[in-house]
């Protein structure tokens, strides 16, 4: 249970082994299963949230909303037109990076910036809500066709791995007979969704396929971070000095790559998930780089 305990002090380091053993020791089984490493996930980090913690980010409204809408939009076209350079696979899986919520892993990263994590949550919150609705409908869209599934077929997939276990840990979270339970267990609830996001890691590199695919997948990746992390300054220099600086900056530069992972599955087969996976590392480690830098006084 202490090594349980202890999977989030080591999350970066673990994402690249896994990263690393995705590409030697790929496995199409687990790579298939992404969706359901997602709802472990999201499960796991809803448990840590209760309906009174949502109730106090009324004060921050307006910005929560901000945070859960227009990245998602902008993010979303940005990918889309940079995918215009790439192969099918790298677009594809691009495209769902662009359109997947603001990453899990921010909250942790604003706490440890000393600034507002309640800001993140909510960003989160709000933004897997809307990815989980508005992805799975725009990727069909703006793929081209190219989706092996349906719309449809996505909005009910992801409603169940997303939205389901969403509702039900913060319900389990709010109930008063769990609550104090739950809280004993907060540091082995976080090691399980550490240990989820490093399982998701590999899920994701399992589907790259040859050299070449791994380094448009790291061109791709690298080229929506840069964008994404440049939105995530202007934010921060917009309301510097505000409540809302650092943890609108973190949850716009980082996207989920879990969420993107198992979108890209689900619509175009384990190929397209490479570039969510490669961007899932480099996310993490320039996350934990932006959230020292951030870190206020």
């Amino acid at each position: 249970m202490r090594a349980l305990a202890g999977a989030p002090a080591v999350l970066t380091p673990l994402a690249i082994a896994a990263a690393l053993f995705g590409l030697v020791l790929p496995s199409q089984q687990v790579s298939a299963h992404s969706d359901l490493l997602l709802a472990l996930l999201v499960l796991a980090t809803a448990l840590g949230i209760s309906a009174a913690d949502l109730r106090r980010l009324r004060s921050h409204a307006r910005e929560v909303l901000a945070l859960s809408v227009a990245p998602l939009l902008v993010l979303g076209a940005v990918s889309w037109l940079l995918g215009r350079a790439f192969a099918p696979a790298t677009r594809d899986g691009l495209l769902a990076v662009g359109l997947s919520s603001s990453e899990v892993a921010a909250v942790g990263l604003v706490a440890l910036a000393r600034a507002d994590a309640t800001i993140a949550l909510g960003a989160v919150t709000g933004s897997l809500i809307l990815a989980a609705l508005v992805g799975p409908v725009a990727i069909g869209a703006l793929s081209g066709g190219a989706a092996h599934a349906g719309s449809l077929h996505l909005l009910g997939r992801f409603a169940l791995v997303v939205l389901v276990p969403l509702a039900l840990g913060v319900a389990a979270r709010s109930a008063r007979s769990w609550r104090a339970r739950l809280q004993t267990l907060d540091e082995q609830r976080e090691g399980v969704a550490a240990l989820a996001v490093v399982a998701l890691v590999y899920a994701a590199l399992s589907g790259t396929q040859g050299a070449g695919h791994l380094g448009t997948a790291i061109l791709a990746s690298g080229a929506f971070l840069a964008v994404s992390a440049l939105l995530g300054a202007a934010w921060h220099r917009s309301r510097e000095g505000s409540a809302s600086a650092v943890p609108g900056a973190l949850a716009i530069a980082m996207r989920d790559f879990a969420v993107a992972a198992a979108l890209a599955t689900q619509a175009f087969g384990t190929g397209a998930a490479a570039v969510p996976g490669v961007y899932g590392v480099m996310m993490l480690v320039a996350g934990a780089v932006a959230a020292g830098r951030l870190k206020l006084p």
